[in-house]
């Protein structure tokens, strides 16, 4: 598969808002989580967690809005408020399942690094038919720095057998796609609608899109 004329023999996908359509359901867990709370939803919040892991978060959102709670109570909030909504009612992106197949079509390696968790992703990916693409999930909580630092797609690319220069990394958050970028992959942004940084990601990636029907 070539993207922007450089051949690519393997893809590192984020997952939510960059295969499938699942940032609302974010945004309602982090709006009723404040609320819950008498608190206003901060401006920024969504970008600040979104590549850290639930752990992470949790950690960041006690010190940050100095909650006296626990981790582990702040995540089975969110899980709990998520699950059922990831089981039936996240869906893929437009067109990404026909994309998908052309790049298996093409003997491309598919591979997924997420700040979800598997309890969160499985039933999604598995409900909209897409579960067996995948070589393998990497889980952003194994690696000390979030998306921050490109290890994730490293060790992602490292377990692919292949090459920094042989991936892509396909992202919808800013942060994560200048990561990828400077680590030396080609970097593909994805337009989500909840994102702020739409302008930004387009001067930043290799390739931007607004739809995957642009790459089939």
């Amino acid at each position: 598969m070539k993207i922007k004329g450089k051949e690519i023999k393997g893809i590192i996908f984020d997952l939510d808002g960059t295969l499938i359509d699942s940032c609302s359901i974010w945004h309602e867990v982090d709006h009723d989580f404040f609320a819950k709370r008498n608190m206003e939803l901060p401006s920024g919040y969504a970008e600040a967690i979104g590549h850290m892991g639930l752990d992470k978060a949790a950690i960041y959102t006690i010190n940050e809005y100095h909650l006296n709670e626990k981790k582990e109570d702040i995540i089975n909030e969110w899980k709990n408020a998520v699950l059922d909504k990831y089981a039936h009612h996240v869906f893929v992106k437009e067109y990404v399942k026909e994309f998908l197949d052309k790049a298996k079509e093409e003997g491309t390696l598919l591979c997924i690094a997420t700040a979800n968790s598997e309890e969160c992703y499985k039933s999604c990916l598995i409900n909209n038919g897409i579960y067996d693409y995948f070589e393998f999930v990497l889980d952003v909580t194994s690696f000390d720095c979030g998306k921050e630092k490109p290890d994730i797609y490293i060790s992602a690319a490292n377990r692919l057998g292949l090459k920094v220069c042989e991936c892509a990394v396909f992202e919808d958050l800013l942060l994560a796609l200048n990561t990828a970028k400077k680590a030396g992959f080609v970097s593909v942004g994805v337009y989500e609608s909840s994102c702020k940084d739409e302008k930004e990601k387009k001067e930043i990636a290799d390739l931007y899109i607004n739809s995957y029907k642009e790459l089939l």
